[in-house]
């Protein structure tokens, strides 16, 4: 098969007046042209159009990239009214014809992204002796990067090639087989691209609508410490691990995520947990009311600059169904509203009901949280609740916000209407998120249990980090080398970085608190949480002599060293529970699933809980049976692409 049938030749977005009046951020604005030579990459504007677009093509695999991590995972379940796409996917049986089966998307980004880095010509200056192509270079290249990896994430294996095709002839030079690479192939060959790139400045792009254009570019250091971190994940590495970890970090130091909004400051994030208002008596806790501050972090800022609170890069798609790439995923994960005859809001179904609900899977991880706060003398204490409380809330507290469902009774025409409704927060949106803030964080905390820290990642699930948190609780487990690296970390940006960070660290308020625990955004005080506390305790029992799973005659880093692999598979268990109360329907968690069980060598890391996504008592045998093997986890497309 000739290699042009799936790849769209170059689309490259050329022409003036991009910025003017284009209310809707991606409208084409000229006809796709084909270049025989790059003779057109010579000037400022030429940088600007190519990369927005870039972000034009970016859209034909916005909901894909959503859906193909989400809905292979365990943490939804389909209804029976969805596709037979969409159930074809649940199911792992994707054929040829499958609408989300399309790699000729990605390879038209791709080639894009290939024509712009061959004929871009890096040795064009501006007036102020700037290369004009620089900053849009790094955008170009991290794109590529990233799109050739969700390729081979969902392929396995995929034809590669790093040179804009042009002609028939071009294309028809492509060894589809010769030219293959997997996973780590990607991985080798875009570390050595992006390394160069990592502290590029952003292009100087304004924005076009509602969105600012600096919402849509892809942190160079995030590309790259992913390609670490799936390489590590691969291969065991330790310097891979390392190194995401050390991309990771200095993505959370750059004061570009704010810069764009104006302010000038790191990463404030792992902040603004639901948490519950009480009232102290002699007959203990009243609950007074909740406070939500979590699910706003997914609606885009109302301050005037069109930014969103937490996610930082985004894939923005169309704001109208007329127009060319209109996000389904809206209507497939949500009940939209409408006004009835009063004037009042209903759920309308006349575009089809919403297919997409959280799985039973995902509901008893949240339930099987426990949600503590302290007395008013400063008492950690579980909130305990009766038989008729909302199951959602006697757990974390996430999934309660995000998601709302049930029933309703309406009036539309004159005539009585019911029906069942769901609303998920995250995705009754056009925009799709590729990164936000607490993947980050996640992030971070993976690379560290990988490179041997799992109580620096633990940290930053229970309590944030700090320079107290680093020096109490995890300076002593710490060889030398392990410090040495630590301390690296903490010398990124103007030096002392912990210290800009103030966790709350078990004290019950802090003035200017900027992160607590990733897991008390939905469970209250981690910290204090006996069932969220170290999964290797050394503590001493009520005796005050006798260790509990302490030490017997070693000293403390020698004990932790001892039972190291123990402790990072434990805490990688915390991860991966945190990753589904944290980023479920943001479309990670099937990528999630796999790159644990390829860390672990074991498959059932991924088909165990993909399996019981109707509930643990439900396990779906013959899907895990399936899913045990690799190959069936890969999407392959006419005997081309794929493994």
């Amino acid at each position: 098969m000739k290699l042009k049938s799936y790849i769209i030749m170059l689309a490259a977005a050329a022409g003036t007046g991009l910025f003017s009046a284009c209310e809707d951020m991606l409208e084409p604005t000229s006809e796709y042209v084909l270049y025989d030579d790059g003779s057109h990459l010579t000037t400022p504007a030429d940088t600007a159009n190519s990369l927005v677009g870039l972000f034009y093509k970016l859209q034909a695999i916005g909901d894909r990239t959503n859906l193909l991590g989400e809905i292979r995972g365990d943490l939804v379940n389909l209804r029976s009214n969805a596709s037979t796409d969409l159930k074809d996917l649940y199911n792992f049986n994707v054929g040829d014809d499958n609408k989300y089966n399309n790699p000729r998307d990605y390879y038209a980004i791709i080639n894009n992204c290939n024509y712009y880095v061959t004929h871009a010509d890096m040795e064009a200056f501006d007036n102020r002796g700037d290369r004009i192509f620089e900053k849009e270079m790094a955008q170009v290249k991290a794109i590529r990067a990233w799109t050739y990896l969700q390729l081979a994430l969902n392929y396995g294996s995929v034809p590669f090639y790093d040179q804009a095709l042009l002609t028939e002839q071009d294309a028809n030079a492509i060894d589809l087989t010769a030219s293959r690479r997997d996973i780590v192939g990607i991985c080798d060959y875009f570390i050595n691209d992006l390394q160069p790139y990592s502290q590029t400045e952003w292009p100087k792009l304004h924005g076009v609508g509602s969105v600012v254009l600096a919402n849509c570019y892809f942190p160079v250091d995030m590309v790259l410490g992913d390609l670490y971190l799936w390489r590590a994940s691969l291969t065991g590495s330790v310097a891979d691990y390392r190194s995401a970890a050390r991309c990771y970090y200095r993505w959370i130091l750059d004061e570009r995520l704010v810069d764009r909004i104006g302010n000038s400051s790191y990463m404030k994030s792992i902040y603004y947990p639901n948490r519950y208002s009480v009232e102290w008596g002699s007959d203990g806790a009243v609950l007074s009311s909740l406070s939500d501050s979590y699910s706003g972090l997914f609606l885009m800022s109302t301050n005037g600059y069109g930014v969103y609170n937490e996610p930082f890069t985004i894939i923005a798609m169309d704001s109208a169904a007329s127009q060319g790439y209109y996000s389904e995923l809206p209507r497939l994960y949500n009940t939209q509203t409408a006004l009835n005859d009063d004037g009042g809001i209903y759920f309308d179904t006349s575009d089809g009901e919403y297919c997409i609900t959280p799985s039973t899977y995902l509901q008893e991880i949240s339930m099987a949280q426990s949600y503590y706060l302290l007395t008013s003398d400063g008492i950690p204490v579980e909130i305990e609740w009766d038989e008729d409380a909302d199951p959602l809330v006697t757990g974390d507290l996430r999934l309660w916000r995000l998601w709302s469902s049930g029933s309703y009774n309406t009036t539309i025409g004159g005539e009585p209407a019911t029906g069942t409704f769901s609303r998920l927060t995250k995705n009754n949106q056009r925009a799709i998120w590729i990164y936000r803030q607490t993947d980050t964080w996640l992030r971070l905390a993976e690379a560290l249990n990988g490179a041997g820290l799992p109580r620096m990642a633990y940290a930053i699930l229970a309590t944030g980090i700090s320079r107290g948190v680093v020096e109490d609780s995890i300076k002593p487990y710490c060889t030398d080398a392990d410090w040495a690296f630590v301390e690296e970390l903490n010398s990124m940006g103007t030096g002392n970085s912990f210290a800009k960070f103030n966790s709350r660290n078990g004290v019950r308020s802090v003035p200017d608190m900027n992160t607590i625990g990733i897991h008390s955004r939905g469970s209250g005080y981690a910290e204090l949480n006996p069932d969220y506390a170290y999964p290797m305790v050394d503590s001493i029992a009520a005796d005050g002599v006798t260790p509990i799973n302490g030490y017997t005659g070693q000293d403390t880093l020698e004990w932790a060293q001892l039972h190291l692999e123990e402790e990072k598979l434990r805490v990688d268990s915390m991860l991966l529970t945190e990753m589904a109360l944290e980023t479920c329907f943001e479309g990670k968690r099937f990528y999630d699933l796999m790159r644990f069980a390829k860390r672990h060598h074991d498959n059932a890391w991924l088909a165990d809980p993909v399996s019981k996504r109707k509930g643990a008592e439900n396990q779906d045998q013959g899907l895990r049976n399936l899913l045990m093997t690799e190959d069936n986890w890969y999407l392959n497309w006419r005997g081309q692409i794929g493994r």
